[in-house]
């Protein structure tokens, strides 16, 4: 019989308009997904199809692949722009890969990135693996129960005022990690990483940005969570009375490994290379310690900067597969965001508690200081008047192969 409708008697859901669906696809190869991860994610969305299907639809809508790459000169160009940006010299084939993807859309075999940094940077293999290791601390971390039931906090300091050693000025980081799916939840650049309102108000921007709170906050002790503790106590107690765990553990940094191990990735990806190119500021002459405008410009320009390849960072960590470790308790060999994503794919559950908007605002009222104040980089007056030269000039993208320039160019009209 003719069937015009065209249905094959199963129900598929609602098919995404052309646009939302191209769009969809779009994403799924941008984040290197599985046929079958991108199948859950099309099923989430509430459109349930084959593999078949997928494949055609990948092939009507121009899909990008690896298995359709650019011409050898046209990659060989991108991938060695890829490298000259990584100055530290840090990143191997799959992160230079991927980096290409993100920030270019540009889909490279990663055979053909080995074949073109071995032939054009041989030498940098070697550097990344020079033969000698820190010692690591050894045994099996713990699986947990599920997503958001136990997260991992801490701040990083490598780009503070004792290690650039240029006066006052002084970027820090504060990130928040999952233990079960190892995705980086929240990762931020602020003027102060020891400042206890600071902290409090990360966690809130972080509750906020989840609507949901975890069983446990694991951090390094310090005075600095002293805020944090009382906002998440205070949920907790609201809304898991039920709670048998300790909602806040504090632990020596070696062994808050989790959130500790997510900072030699960032930098070996980053920010080993933000550091040295901050540090040409003081070897080529571009900063003078203990000029006020100097300062204000640096703290306007390179927090910028740095939060952009912080951003960087976590998008390429929480879509990338991570190495498959037989002997591990944690899920390995699939990307964080699929296992936080797809909890009871591997044997886990969504631990976490929705909690309500307002409550996070009434904490966040508790606070000593404001979250402008805890945020704020320069004054308000600093920072309209660098916002009026920044568009003058065109407002060209921050990055860190340009921003000693940006400060020159900036401060020479802020000077007179």
């Amino acid at each position: 019989m003719p069937n015009p409708s065209g249905s094959n008697g199963q129900d598929n859901g609602v098919c995404p308009s052309d646009e939302q669906l191209r769009k969809l696809l779009y994403d799924y190869a941008h984040r290197n997904l599985s046929l079958r991860e991108r199948l859950n994610y099309l099923a989430k969305e509430g459109y349930t199809i084959g593999r078949t299907k997928l494949k055609k639809l990948n092939r009507q809508y121009a899909v990008p692949t690896v298995r359709k790459p650019p011409p050898l000169p046209v990659a060989t160009t991108a991938i060695s722009t890829a490298v000259a940006g990584d100055i530290g010299g840090r990143n191997g084939p799959s992160t230079i890969q991927q980096t290409i993807r993100q920030t270019k859309n540009v889909f490279i075999p990663r055979d053909t990135v080995w074949k073109v940094m071995k032939a054009n940077f041989p030498h940098g293999a070697e550097s990344r693996f020079p033969g000698k290791h820190t010692k690591r601390l050894r045994g099996h971390l713990a699986i947990g129960s599920g997503v958001f039931q136990e997260v991992h906090c801490d701040g990083h300091e490598k780009l503070n005022s004792k290690a650039l050693r240029l006066g006052s000025i002084s970027i820090d980081m504060y990130g928040m990690r999952c233990h079960s799916s190892g995705k980086v939840l929240h990762d931020i650049v602020v003027p102060n990483a020891r400042c206890s309102s600071t902290i409090g108000h990360i966690y809130l921007d972080f509750v906020t940005k989840y609507r949901m709170i975890c069983e446990q906050l694991t951090v390094d002790g310090g005075s600095e969570t002293g805020e944090m503790f009382a906002c998440h106590t205070a949920l907790t107690q609201k809304y898991r009375p039920q709670n048998t765990v300790a909602a806040f553990v504090a632990l020596p940094s070696t062994m808050n490994v989790i959130i500790e191990g997510s900072w030699n990735h960032w930098l070996r990806f980053r920010g080993t290379t933000l550091r040295q190119a901050i540090e040409l500021g003081r070897s080529q002459g571009y900063f003078a310690i203990g000029n006020q405008l100097h300062i204000d410009l640096f703290h306007w320009i390179w927090p910028k900067i740095v939060q952009a390849g912080v951003d960087e960072f976590v998008e390429y960590w929480n879509n990338h597969k991570t190495r498959i470790q037989k002997k591990s308790n944690l899920p390995s060999g699939v990307a964080p965001n699929i296992i936080f994503d797809f909890p009871a794919t591997y044997g886990l559950r969504n631990c976490g508690t929705p909690v309500e908007l307002q409550d996070i605002e009434a904490l966040r009222l508790t606070i000593p200081q404001s979250r402008a104040e805890c945020f704020r980089w320069v004054s308000n007056e600093f920072d309209v008047a660098a916002q009026g030269v920044y568009v003058q000039l065109g407002s060209p993208e921050l990055t860190h192969t340009n921003g000693w320039q940006m400060f020159v160019d900036m401060a020479a009209v802020l000077g007179q």
